[in-house]
């Protein structure tokens, strides 16, 4: 039994989609003007969304597809599944009054495609560029802790299967394009990435240069004015006090018998045990555990992008 169909406001009919989500079944694009997920299971969802997003029928990814706003708190836990990036976003309790133009513009815009045009796999620039098109909308990033490397273009990602994968052929995607004139693009931001992987999960430390540890203890360095001894701040220690190991002054007042120029590292390796002012940096990558140094990461500039005259003219070719 096929889910339930509305009709709306200004003639727009609308079909609920529930049953269709759990067998990951497409329903027929004639049958109404838009979708509605209607269906708590956010990763039956998901899996929904990527089959629109991938399918070859421009009535099918170009389809407007919206969220049920009263299911957006349990959407929230799967914040990582970027439901609302994959579609046209929420709306509240079937009321389209302030989406109607731009549901009018996208359904204007498939009516007048060739009705015999259909895409392969090979097609996902145009695929794009169409669905950005119909929507009037900049390919913008999204920013996610939960994402690969922190910046994320889930629509475009989703062609693909796998994080490192998505990853690198989205980038590929979006930058053959923009090499090709079809996209311009605004510099937004600079992270760093696995050299390896491309994740953004980096866990810095500072490492001994002798035998390249991280097991390392920092200690304050004390000046002693009077004297100018020089030494780490346990050295100084007696008991309660700081007495100087070079005079046998007390040390009171900071500022005014002594102060601190910096600190030294102390490697912790039973076999090292070296003392040094002036760590190495190391990067572990917490995705593919690949050790490297900060110059071996993969520098990564983020930029959102818009459509230029070349590619409209694409879309209607």
């Amino acid at each position: 039994m096929p889910d339930k169909i509305l009709n709306l406001e200004n003639g727009i009919s609308a079909q609920l989609l529930d049953n269709c989500i759990d067998r990951n079944e497409i329903p027929d694009a004639d049958n109404a003007d838009i979708w509605i997920i209607n269906n708590d299971k956010a990763w039956n969802v998901r899996k929904f969304l990527v089959s629109l997003i991938r399918h070859p029928d421009p009535k099918v990814f170009l389809k407007p597809v919206f969220l049920q706003k009263d299911l957006k708190k349990v959407y929230k836990e799967y914040k990582n599944y970027n439901l609302k990036q994959l579609c046209d976003g929420y709306i509240k309790e079937l009321d389209i009054q302030n989406k109607v133009p731009y549901i009018r513009f996208i359904l204007n815009f498939v009516k007048n495609l060739n009705p015999s045009i259909s895409f392969s796999e090979d097609d996902l620039l145009k695929r794009t560029l169409m669905y950005y098109y119909s929507r009037n909308k900049d390919i913008e990033f999204y920013e996610s802790s939960e994402s690969l490397s922190g910046y994320s273009y889930p629509r475009i990602e989703a062609y693909y299967d796998g994080a490192t994968e998505s990853y690198a052929n989205g980038r590929a995607l979006l930058n053959s394009a923009y090499k090709n004139d079809f996209l311009r693009r605004n510099y937004v931001d600079t992270s760093h990435i696995c050299k390896k992987c491309y994740s953004g999960f980096l866990n810095y430390r500072e490492e001994c240069p002798q035998c390249k540890q991280h097991n390392l203890q920092v200690r304050v360095l004390i000046h002693h004015f009077r004297c100018a001894y020089v030494a780490t701040e346990q050295s100084f220690w007696q008991g309660e006090k700081m007495i100087c190991p070079k005079c046998s002054m007390e040390l009171k007042n900071l500022g005014v018998d002594y102060d601190k120029p910096g600190k030294v590292f102390y490697c912790l390796n039973d076999l090292c045990k070296h003392e040094f002012q002036k760590p190495l940096i190391g990067v572990h990558c917490i995705n593919c555990k690949t050790e490297q140094t900060p110059s071996e990461l993969n520098m990564e500039k983020i930029y959102n992008y818009e459509l230029t005259k070349k590619a409209i003219s694409e879309i209607f070719t």
